[in-house]
């Protein structure tokens, strides 16, 4: 048999034994190997969940991993557990399966499947698609076939035929129901492996630590929800990078706090807004405090937050925020209580969209649409920020450039000319001529783990995430998250031992200029997935990287040297996100999704504030005109 030792570069399964990653699965196999079965015609169920590591919870188990022979039901309850709507699809079978499980949008209710071959179905849901529930289906000696190459095609590219099923999930981050198990697959460092960055930034970074556990954080019916936010110090102002505070939902209501996913900040800096993914709410923050200042309902798992930057428009600073579980995107009126003011569909029937942007004027809102119906093609859409009527959907096609429209999640724009739109399941980065509104050329970001550049998520298990522009628009960075600790072989120049990296784009030349691995530890799955772009004292930006498996913050200085050339860019610090809270337990800090740096630096957005800094600066704290008055002339007026 070909080990997994000989094919995974960082990992020793040898050395760790993978029976002690997974300690609860292969204890139920081996009860299998003594001749233990289970019942014929078993139905039990998978509760879809908000817990971290158990988003796919089995009733028998408490793990995301069920077991039953040919001919059972397994029913997957979407109700109970959870605070918003999902989908439950099946990504991988057995050959030769004729199952087939998906729904065309995303719902409440109970789906029931029964399985016709033995081996390892595989669950996600399309609007989370980092949920993760396995089904193993004995066959009749009472052992789990292994899985494939035709299957799952990443094991192929690890040059074996197959690979035992308990050797796979013991390299899949997303199965990690317990703590032990997420310290074991998980990047959490000490603050030894800190790295402090020689140079300060600006102000502050928010970061939603999504994942971490807080003690009596649960919904109405007792459920516990997941999540904080976690505030860095960056400016040289006081001791920089460090963790300022931590934000928790305590004090609201039960199930209005459930999974924090992403922010934005008002043009005075004094308020900012949190999304709540898993459920169905959006937080106004006072900045200064961290006090929650008022949660109002929005829809079905609402996402990112951008303010309309028009100073011209009645509608400047008005909040849109799309439902990913839904079809619309909506408009908050920020002054004073948050209320939805209007809504619009983000493109022609079903949508689901995800991280939208708006260009620099104001004009224009970008939104991707996750899926469209059954499978995972999708479009992306053009809207007019004034009114929402649809000024063009590029939808997937199975030629040409649309053709990477499968699963687009988020999207970047470099001024009001181009857009960068992030595509999961193709691992390409479109990019999009918005004076044509056509698709311009893809961008592939994901790796195989031979080092062969590009792949769809079968052959790469890589998810490219959030893509922003650079304020001046020279630079776009892209996190590309790995649903496993598998690092894989890289070519020069490109990340070595990481699973997770980032592809820094020079807008140019719309090439990859540099990937850079972000995992600090071997054999390890850091989870990289959110961006955003914020001040670097001096002059020029970082890129702050949010990781969803690891308990820090990473900071990229795109051009270190200031020539414009984007080749040497460098990772130059790794923040540790722990606080010491209470019952966090190895999920301090962790879950790292949604990132904003304050001040918001973006081109039609900073010069805002900083027009009031200018004529009006008693708006402003005595802390943020500061942190303006910190600012070079470029960095107050990006203008790409």
């Amino acid at each position: 048999m070909i080990t997994l030792v000989k094919h995974i570069k960082g990992i020793s399964l040898a050395k760790k034994g993978i029976f002690s990653v997974v300690m609860v699965i292969v204890l139920v196999l081996s009860l299998l190997a003594t001749g233990a079965a289970a019942p014929q015609k078993y139905k039990g169920t998978m509760f879809l969940t908000d817990e971290p590591g158990n988003w796919f919870k089995n009733d028998d188990t408490g793990t995301p991993v069920a077991f039953v022979n040919v001919g059972d039901r397994i029913q997957f309850d979407r109700n109970t557990q959870t605070g918003t709507k999902h989908t439950v699809t099946l990504l991988i079978k057995p050959t030769g399966s004729n199952l087939e499980v998906d729904q065309d949008h995303a719902g409440n209710g109970k789906v029931e499947a029964g399985f016709d071959r033995p081996g390892v179905f595989l669950f996600i849901c399309k609007v989370h698609p980092y949920m993760t529930g396995v089904v193993a289906v004995r066959d009749a000696q009472g052992n789990i076939p292994d899985v494939t190459a035709q299957e799952l095609p990443f094991i192929g590219h690890l040059g074996a035929a197959s690979l035992p099923a308990a050797t796979v999930l013991s390299v899949l981050t997303t199965i990690a129901p317990d703590d032990d198990t997420k310290a074991a697959k998980w990047d959490i460092i000490s603050p030894a492996e800190q790295v402090i960055p020689a140079v300060a930034g600006v102000g502050e970074v928010w970061i939603d630590t999504q994942f971490e556990r807080v003690p009596g954080q649960v919904d109405s019916k007792g459920f516990a929800k997941p999540g904080t936010i976690t505030v860095v110090n960056v400016d040289s102002s006081a001791t920089p990078f460090t963790v300022e505070r931590e934000i928790n939902g305590l004090a609201v209501r039960p199930g209005e706090w459930n999974n924090p996913h992403n922010m934005w900040t008002n043009t005075t800096l004094d308020t900012v807004y949190n999304t709540n993914w898993f459920g169905q709410t959006i937080n106004k923050i006072d900045r200064a405090s961290g006090s929650i200042l008022n949660t109002i309902v929005t829809g079905q798992a609402p996402t990112h937050i951008v303010t309309i930057p028009n100073e011209a428009s009645q509608q400047f600073g008005i909040l849109t925020n799309p439902l990913s579980a839904e079809n619309d995107i909506v408009k908050v009126r920020n002054q004073g209580d948050l209320k939805v003011v209007d809504h619009f569909p983000t493109g022609e029937g079903r949508n689901h969209p995800h991280g939208h942007w708006i260009t620099s004027d104001g004009s224009r809102i970008v939104v991707p649409n996750v899926f469209k119906g059954l499978g995972v093609a999708g479009s992306i859409s053009i809207l007019d920020a004034e009114n929402g009527a649809i000024l063009r959907e590029i939808s997937h096609q199975t030629l040409g450039l649309e053709s990477a429209l499968l699963a687009p999640i988020a999207a970047g724009i470099q001024g009001n000319n181009k857009a960068y739109v992030s595509n999961a399941v193709s691992g390409q980065v479109s990019v999009i001529d918005l004076n044509t509104q056509q698709i311009i050329k893809n961008i592939p970001v994901t790796f195989k783990p031979n080092g062969q550049l590009g792949g769809s998520i079968l052959d790469t298990l890589q998810v490219p995430i959030q893509p922003p522009a650079s304020p001046d628009g020279r630079f776009v960075g892209v996190a590309v998250l790995s649903l496993t600790t598998v690092a894989g072989n890289r070519p020069t120049g490109s990340p070595t031992s990481s699973p997770d990296h980032v592809a820094i784009i020079d807008t140019a030349t719309d090439e990859v200029v540099a990937f850079l691995g972000t995992v600090a530890t071997a054999g390890k799955g850091a989870g990289t997935h959110g961006a955003n772009w914020g001040a670097k004292l001096g002059g020029g930006y970082y890129l702050h990287v949010a990781n969803q498996f690891a308990n820090f913050l990473t900071i990229i200085d795109p051009d270190p040297n200031g020539d414009l050339d984007g080749t040497d860019a460098a990772i130059v610090g790794r923040i540790l996100l722990t606080s010491g809270s209470a019952g966090a337990g190895v999920t301090d800090g962790v879950g790292g999704q949604g990132i904003k740096p304050i001040p918001n630096m973006y081109n039609g957005w900073i010069q805002d504030t900083v027009g009031i800094f200018e004529t009006d600066p008693g708006r402003l704290s005595a802390e943020v005109q500061g942190w303006i008055a910190q600012l070079t002339p470029q960095q107050k007026n990006p203008a790409p």
